[in-house]
């Protein structure tokens, strides 16, 4: 992902060993560009994994075992990968548009960055889904909110899930994405030195905001094999101002790391962290467990890895192949469902022992990751480009506000 922060740093950088000479680095306003976080980069394809093992595990999707067992023990395991990638994507999108923000960008370039990003690659996954079945063209109230990513403001599960499925959360990260211009100047009022509380007042404000959905919303019939009713999945998942907090938490993870206030843990460390929320979100109500749980976990997280390209240091998440899977990652998590469905149709809903099953999770992550590479190369980008190109030589994105 490209830098795009009209600032200079100031890292606090031994040239002889290109190591730190302090504990952490820092970095001060200027006039040039924050350095890349290619580790963060490289994170994203992994995030993206674990929706993609989540969405296997579920029975509508694939539940590839035919022991009741090891597709239990499959679940367990992976019932929360979902709710933690998303969780990771929503905290990262807030971090990278703080980390990539222009002093001097335009309101509508900024818009027209992220539109030429996401929709392109929507849209075409949407009539992939017209193609394998996964939605009918006789229901156009559903697949026509989809089309315009509005179908998760719709309390009913047949909006919200309708089509290429992971599509849902696009319509959380336009509302992100619309409201990030006011959030970043509102930030940007806020002295530096709150920049921690900011991040945990938002993160008690997420678990007031779900306790109160908990307590005062009224349940309605089960979603699904969720434990959870629909209306509670709605209000404190899909229903995009709950999710606000997430993006928010990002926001000042990176205000921290920019202004060299943040607490820059070890991998191990925060991966440990991360692990323990994980392990513990499994005994907490449902609810409590799909969001609120994973956010200074992440944050944390992110910080790390980003402390570690900061410091020059090499790990696996910034090497090339890394780097290329990350770059792939948004094609991938658009195309991974619609792989997973059209395996599901052509097995008939077969289940297979354990070496057979495993397979054929296998092969269908790599035929996933090989159309993602395909469609990232010869559309995601081309088309990208085209529209930038297009829009900007027409000068249809100069608006007097910055960003």
């Amino acid at each position: 992902m490209k830098s795009e922060v009209n600032k200079e740093i100031i890292i606090d950088i031994n040239p002889d060993t290109g190591k730190s000479s302090g504990e952490r680095p820092t970095l001060k306003e200027s006039s040039a560009w924050l350095p890349k976080l290619p580790s963060l980069t490289g994170s994203r394809f992994w995030a993206a994994l674990l929706v993609f093992l989540f969405h296997s595990s579920l029975p509508s999707d694939l539940a590839p075992f035919s022991d009741p067992t090891i597709q239990h023990v499959f679940t367990v395991i992976v019932g929360k990968a979902g709710w933690l990638g998303v969780s990771y994507f929503f905290i990262l999108s807030g971090f990278i548009m703080v980390w990539s923000a222009k002093n001097h960008d335009t309101v509508g370039d900024f818009y027209l960055r992220r539109f030429a990003k996401i929709y392109p690659t929507h849209c075409l996954t949407w009539i992939i889904a017209f193609i394998l079945g996964a939605v009918s063209l006789y229901q156009y109230k559903l697949w026509f909110s989809n089309l315009l990513l509005l179908n998760t403001w719709v309390d009913d599960v047949h909006y919200f899930f309708v089509g290429n499925r992971p599509s849902w959360s696009l319509c959380i990260e336009a509302m992100f994405y619309l409201s990030f211009p006011f959030l970043f100047r509102a930030m940007k009022a806020i002295p530096e030195k709150y920049d921690l509380q900011g991040l945990i007042i938002v993160t008690l404000a997420s678990l007031l905001v779900q306790t109160g959905i908990y307590y005062w919303v009224e349940p309605n019939h089960l979603m699904g094999a969720f434990p959870i009713s629909q209306r509670h999945f709605w209000v404190s998942y899909i229903f995009p101002p709950s999710r606000i907090f997430e993006f928010v938490a990002g926001m000042f993870a990176a205000r921290l790391l920019i202004n060299g206030r943040a607490l820059i843990l070890t991998k191990t460390a925060s991966l440990t962290l991360l692990l323990i929320a994980y392990i513990g979100s499994m005994y907490l109500p449902y609810q409590f467990s799909m969001s609120v749980v994973f956010i200074i976990p992440v944050c944390l997280l992110i910080i790390s890895m980003a402390g570690d390209d900061l410091k020059n240091r090499n790990t696996p998440l910034n090497t090339k192949m890394s780097v290329w899977l990350g770059e792939i990652s948004y094609s991938f998590y658009m195309v991974h469902f619609l792989v997973l469905f059209y395996f599901l149709n052509l097995t008939a809903g077969k289940k297979f022992d354990l070496p057979q099953g495993v397979a054929l999770i296998a092969v269908a992550l790599i035929l996933s990751v090989s159309c993602a590479g395909f469609l990232y190369k010869y559309f995601e980008v081309p088309v990208m480009k085209w529209i930038l190109e297009k829009c900007r030589a027409k000068k249809l994105v100069i608006l007097p506000e910055t960003v």
